[in-house]
């Protein structure tokens, strides 16, 4: 028998980004797919901002690079110049001019080496810029919130839309904390969860990735992370619901797997992990050790055996060794 934890969880993101603009700018463009419940795929471009100022940058800063190599190829000639004239001094006066840093230029070359390092800084920084004019979907995502439209003036760091990643979505499922211990807790093989929601005959599956780490401080329920890919169906080839954010969904998780158990209703279960036997016309009381319980029912590793005739009806004061009767028909 394989054991099942019923529970209550909450359909939640399992990845959500405000997504800011990197550059100001007037928004000129938009994704016909960049509205409230669209989904747009990764890699495509959301939004377009207004690049002329950008271009011109970029050009600024591509004239400056090629002005500092014009400048460092100069500054490479004075120096071999710079050596040849220290030569023929040193040959005039047999060697007493000292061949230091500053008569061979060097401080000079490096100052020319700097300002190309910096140049090509500035070109890399404004390519950055011109390319962030257009604003990428890093992941599949699906659009929660837009906040600008055609014409609206973008600053840095202002809020462009809410996107959600739709490749996974995590439901958030509360169980009693001693049922835990059944249930396979791993991002890769974790206990497998089939979902259900009551506003569709749909199902989903998904699997227990990790705790939430605390217990509820009203229910003291233990809470638990499913997983579950693709919840809108879009890498599937049939027609299927969309699980729904903030959906307060059912959850059945599959637990460990018990062998050589008796399943009981739940109702048949007495006080004190109890069972009432028919033996030879009279009541025999067993204490039985439980491997699992349900809602419904209850699955006993021992105390009773295959053969017994365990009582249903209601005794009003059952006692160990009263006579008993079967009913007609009763087994």
């Amino acid at each position: 028998y394989i054991s099942s934890v019923q529970a209550m969880g909450t359909v939640l993101p399992n990845r959500e980004i405000l997504l800011k603009s990197k550059v100001s700018g007037e928004v000129v463009s938009l994704s016909s797919k960049f509205v409230q419940g669209g989904v747009i795929k990764k890699g495509r471009t959301l939004l377009t901002l207004e690049d002329s100022d950008y271009k011109i940058e970029l050009q600024k800063a591509q004239s400056a690079l090629d002005k500092a190599f014009s400048y460092l190829a100069i500054e490479k000639g004075s120096q071999m110049i710079a050596k040849e004239e220290l030569k023929l001094i040193n040959e005039a006066s047999l060697g007493k001019v000292a061949a230091t840093d500053l008569a061979l230029r060097k401080p000079q070359l490096i100052q020319a080496k700097a300002e190309v390092d910096r140049a090509r800084a500035d070109l890399e920084k404004a390519r950055l810029s011109l390319s962030r004019t257009k604003v990428i979907v890093p992941f599949n995502a699906l659009v929660l919130e837009r906040q600008v439209n055609i014409g609206s003036l973008v600053t840095v760091q202002g809020t462009l839309a809410i996107l959600v990643d739709v490749d996974a979505y995590r439901v958030e499922a509360l169980v009693p904390p001693d049922l835990l211990s059944a249930l396979r807790i791993s991002e890769k093989k974790g206990s497998e969860a089939v979902i259900h929601s009551q506003y569709s005959k749909q199902s989903w599956h998904g699997k227990v990735v990790r705790t939430t780490g605390q217990i509820t401080s009203k229910s003291r329920m233990a809470g638990v992370i499913i997983s579950v890919p693709d919840p809108l169906g879009l890498r599937s080839n049939e027609k299927k619901a969309q699980l729904l954010l903030n959906d307060h969904v059912d959850v059945r998780i599959s637990g460990k797997t018990f062998e050589n158990v008796f399943s009981l209703p739940r109702d048949l279960l007495r006080d004190g992990n109890t069972v009432w036997v028919y033996s030879s016309g009279v009541l025999e009381i067993k204490k039985v050790s439980l491997a699992w319980k349900e809602s419904t029912r209850v699955f006993i590793k021992s105390g009773i055996r295959s053969g017994d005739a365990v009582i249903t009806s209601d005794l009003p004061a059952p006692v160990e060794g009263m006579t008993l009767q079967l009913s007609p028909g009763d087994r």
